[in-house]
């Protein structure tokens, strides 16, 4: 199986009332999400990130997806559109789905 990990961001949504799937989807549905980072799962993203690109991302709300596929992604050749669709495909075929919010980001576990 090949680790992937999906990260989208938009405005900063208020997260107070929780989340769910539909409410994910909407999101994505809105079009108001753009594509930060689709590649290999990353091993520590902390080590990536100084405090100017904290700073930076107090006003930003990020959707990251992590999930498996039995084949290997060419991520370049997806368009936003395709990578949409990817997304909806898996959280469609998840038995089991696996989301935490935090006061301003969403991570979802496929």
């Amino acid at each position: 199986m090949q680790n992937h990990t999906l990260i989208l961001s938009t405005a900063k949504l208020s997260l107070e009332n929780g989340v769910s799937v539909d409410y994910v989807t909407n999101l994505l549905n809105c079009g108001l999400t753009g594509i930060e980072y689709f590649g290999p799962e990353l091993d520590n993203p902390e080590c990536y990130i100084d405090d100017d690109m904290t700073a930076a991302s107090a006003g930003i709300t990020y959707l990251e997806f992590h999930f498996e596929t039995p084949e290997p992604i060419d991520y370049d050749s997806l368009n936003e559109i395709e990578v949409d669709q990817l997304i909806y495909d898996e959280i469609k075929k998840s038995a089991c789905i696996d989301m935490r919010a935090d006061e301003k980001d969403i991570t979802v576990y496929l």
